[in-house]
């Protein structure tokens, strides 16, 4: 026979907790764990993409340097140094060229294009520098 009473019982049990219904509290702990590192991953994959992307915009907007490799009386090739390739610009009437007057533009001289605009599918030098040869002894 029981020695306790009903009402015992349910004290006994409620001493020592009654069964919960849900999740256990380990359950729920690693499951937001797992949350977090899975929001983590996923903001780090998008983080790169996006940086990636602008990189990329930031290359193709820069302000172009190279080396001449043809001059003719309508356009200017060179080779980048910026952002590796090649680049033609058509030179009008409107383009300058910074202290001087054009005859300073020479096959294996280095130029800064510091302003050009796209028109029609072909870039338009506006402004084009002159950089001093590197290896050429200064002035002094």
């Amino acid at each position: 026979m029981d020695d306790m009473s009903e009402p015992e019982a349910e004290d006994a049990v409620a001493a020592h907790g009654a069964p919960r219904e849900g999740v256990s509290r380990t359950v729920l702990i690693v499951s937001v764990v797992a949350a977090l590192l899975l929001a983590g991953v996923a903001g780090l994959a998008i983080g790169w993409k996006v940086e990636q992307q602008r990189v990329k915009d930031d290359l193709s907007n820069i302000r172009p340097i190279g080396t001449v490799t043809a001059v003719t009386d309508d356009s200017l090739t060179l080779k980048l140094v910026t952002s590796g390739g090649n680049r033609t610009y058509v030179l009008t009437k409107d383009t300058t060229i910074a202290g001087g007057d054009g005859s300073e533009l020479a096959e294996g001289s280095t130029v800064l294009i510091r302003s050009w605009r796209g028109s029609g599918g072909k870039l338009e030098a506006k402004q084009i520098v002159v950089l001093p040869d590197p290896e050429a002894p200064a002035d002094g």
